[in-house]
């Protein structure tokens, strides 16, 4: 039985897992690293954050974006903006630096069990832990407004399921919504 299983390996889940792995816990973490960056964000998006509001959490808090950036010859500066890809590549590298092997399946249900918490895997292995962390992101989360379900695919969607935007040259888009993803989706 493992200390931690942490369900979810973005910035959150992998920030977890460096904190758990440097106390000496023995753990598992459970996720595609950066999955939501990497798969479900407009292409040449920026972050909205500052770069030094965007380092995953690392214990000696050495491997922070600038950091990185320094390493691949870029700059990471205030006002600078950060693009999506960077963003995602950072979490990549964080990941190899900090945190142990990543399970990239996918757990399907987790339960109580005796001295702690069952997760079953996508398919079907078990995997038992005294303690479960779930950093899932908000892509379970999604939503798309009551009145526009009944429309087909093609005529509705949620941001996040668009990396690449060139679909809509030239057609008659509406954007519904005013956080960060639909600004940026607009733009």
């Amino acid at each position: 039985m493992y200390d931690l299983l942490v369900v979810g390996a973005g910035p959150y889940g992998l920030s977890i897992a460096s904190h758990a792995a440097a106390a000496g816990l023995s753990l598992r973490v459970f996720g595609r690293p950066m999955a939501s960056w990497r798969d479900h964000m407009p292409r040449g998006m920026f972050l909205k954050s500052e770069p030094w509001a965007s380092n995953l959490s690392d214990p000696g808090g050495r491997l922070s974006l600038a950091a990185y950036c320094a390493e691949q010859g870029m700059e990471s500066r205030h006002g600078a903006p950060i693009p999506v890809e960077v963003f995602a590549s950072y979490g990549l590298w964080f990941a190899r630096h900090s945190v142990p092997e990543v399970d990239e399946r996918t757990i399907e249900r987790i339960h109580p069990c005796l001295g702690g918490f069952e997760a079953v895997t996508e398919d079907g292995t078990s995997v038992r832990a005294r303690t479960v962390a779930l950093a899932v992101g908000v892509l379970p989360f999604t939503e798309v407004p009551a009145t526009l379900r009944g429309l087909t695919p093609e005529h509705v969607s949620h941001s996040s399921h668009h990396s690449d935007l060139d679909r809509f040259v030239g057609e008659d888009v509406t954007v519904v919504g005013g956080g960060q993803a639909a600004l940026e989706t607009a733009a």
